[in-house]
């Protein structure tokens, strides 16, 4: 009996440490990602862009990586507001994989811009309306995925300032 008891004991024990051992594991090796407060509305190859600016800060390289502007506005209906999107199309817009920041790399690869050349300040609707950013990405040890977006909630975010390199999401 006393050995029924302690094999008993040992198995739950065992699957407890290897549960607890496998969240902190995996809370670790999820997707971290930052978002820049600014659209950046700058002259690139000719016209008019306006950028959008993220950092990778996961301890490894990130893939499958979808990123989705849009324009909300909210509309009332009987029972309340529901929000109409609009996609904003983007140039450049396709990611495999990016790295994480490594001491060796030199040319910032893990900070991204991406742009369209839509007129954001003009198709701005209204005060009621707002920009979502959505990045969707994949942790390239675990697999597991995870959302992060940051909403433009009004015209003062777009500057005429250039991104600044590297970690930094400031505009100068």
């Amino acid at each position: 009996m006393d050995l029924i008891l302690t094999l008993i004991i040992g198995v739950f024990a065992g699957v407890i440490a290897s549960y607890v051992f496998l969240m902190y594991f995996l809370k670790k090796k999820k997707p971290k990602i930052e978002i820049s407060n600014h659209i950046s509305k700058v002259k690139f190859k000719g016209e008019i862009n306006y950028f959008f600016k993220f950092v990778n800060k996961t301890d490894s390289e990130i893939f499958d990586i979808r990123v989705e502007p849009k324009f909300y506005k909210p509309v009332g209906d009987i029972k309340g507001k529901n929000l109409q999107g609009k996609d904003i199309e983007l140039i450049d817009d396709f990611f495999m994989h990016i790295p994480y920041n490594k001491s060796d790399d030199k040319h910032n690869l893990h900070a991204i811009r991406i742009r369209t050349i839509e007129k954001l300040d003009k198709n701005w609707i209204d005060d009621s309306s707002f920009i979502r950013l959505t990045i969707i990405a994949k942790h390239s040890l675990s697999g597991l995925n995870k959302v992060f977006f940051k909403d433009f909630n009004t015209k003062d975010c777009i500057t005429t300032k250039k991104f600044v390199s590297g970690d930094d999401l400031g505009v100068a």
